[in-house]
């Protein structure tokens, strides 16, 4: 007749159906990790759309800069707080026109992880959390049948070289809030700085105010 072995502890068939204190403490430190890893992932994502979007309208304005002399015609840009578009100026009718076909000048989207801040010779014209301020505003309504034009364009690029002077600030003011700006002025140099750490809501204003 055969001895039973007894089983060491440990081997021993589990009697409650629950998880132990060690287990529990396991599970929590893999979903701080896991949440962390998400946390980094959409951080660098984040990171990787902004620097994106910024170099993009850099390229596009540095563009539109270089058909505007080479074709001797007046361009501009027209930017809300979700996006922007390209315009042409039509010399006959007087009139700034919307660029609707041409793929590299069709209207863009900002994606809604990120902020928009516009400044044109000094005056903000949006801004997270603030008035809008349109200064191309009219009290009169001038048009019939309640057809208005298109909104002109706020950023002008003439075929002489000139522009007015400007700001784009693109980033966020969440977390860790990271920011570009792409610049021009009226000698037609057209600029991009950043990444920058900060506010861009508070920090592109106050660079404006130390300039002046």
């Amino acid at each position: 007749m055969k001895t039973p072995v007894s089983q060491p502890a440990f081997f021993a068939p589990r009697l409650s159906a629950g998880f132990s204190l060690f287990e529990l403490l396991i599970a929590l430190v893999i979903a701080a990790l896991l949440i962390s890893l998400s946390a980094l992932t959409f951080g660098d994502k984040r990171k990787d759309e902004l620097e994106t979007q910024s170099l993009r309208i850099y390229a596009l304005l540095q563009q539109v800069k270089d058909e505007t002399v080479l074709r001797g015609i007046d361009l501009g840009l027209r930017v809300e707080p979700t996006g922007y578009r390209f315009y042409s100026y039509n010399p006959q009718d007087n009139k700034w026109l919307p660029i609707t076909d041409h793929d590299f000048f069709k209207e863009r989207e900002i994606p809604n992880t990120l902020e928009l801040k516009l400044v044109v010779d000094g005056n903000t014209l949006f801004a997270e959390n603030e008035d809008d301020v349109d200064i191309f505003e009219e009290d009169v309504d001038i048009f019939e049948d309640n057809e208005k034009p298109p909104e002109p364009p706020q950023i002008f690029i003439l075929s002489s070289g000139e522009m007015n002077d400007f700001k784009i600030a693109l980033g966020w003011t969440d977390e860790d809030p990271l920011y570009y700006v792409i610049s021009g002025n009226q000698l037609g140099d057209i600029m991009i700085d950043g990444p920058l750490a900060g506010n861009l809501q508070i920090e592109v204003t106050e660079l404006d105010t130390d300039a002046e």
